[in-house]
């Protein structure tokens, strides 16, 4: 009973989001925009190609493999990481949408897309991630960084 309570709490914030809505939540509906997955397809896999030294078969399987598992896995970990923000973020009491709040939730979702996705290439292509890690959060910052920028569009 207890795990079933745990696994209900667990998405709270993406069914209720009772008084707040983090920032992170916004960053993740863009995520999954048809364009924003493009753009980033395409940052990550010149990244790999050129910094993982990979073939172009081989950085396009990589791309899509670690993208699905990011996916996956993110659905779930950026929402945490929002309340992570806000938790942090709460004895300053600068509101939800501060743009503090919106710079510390872009940091925590690159970071957490580039765990994600160093982590699978560690486990699945044999990668170490100490030599991706960096290059990986590079393009994970780009990336983030276009849906970032979508919800702005309107204001540009």
């Amino acid at each position: 009973m207890k795990k079933l309570l745990f696994l209900l709490f667990l998405f709270v914030p993406l069914i209720a989001s009772a008084n707040v809505v983090w920032p992170s939540l916004y960053i993740l509906s863009q995520v999954y925009c048809w364009y924003v997955i493009v753009l980033g397809l395409v940052v990550e896999f010149f990244a790999v190609k050129f910094f993982g030294k990979a073939s172009w078969g081989r950085s396009a399987v990589i791309v899509a493999v670690m993208n699905a598992v990011s996916a996956l896995v993110g659905w779930v970990l950026i929402p945490i990481s929002g309340i992570l923000t806000e938790i942090l973020l709460f004895p300053f009491e600068q509101g939800t949408f501060h743009l503090s709040h919106w710079i510390v939730d872009y940091v925590f979702v690159a970071l957490v897309n580039t765990c994600i996705e160093g982590l699978s290439i560690k486990w699945i292509f044999k990668y170490s991630f100490k030599r991706v890690f960096w290059w990986l959060l590079a393009a994970n910052a780009v990336s983030v960084a276009f849906s970032v920028l979508v919800p702005f569009s309107d204001f540009l």
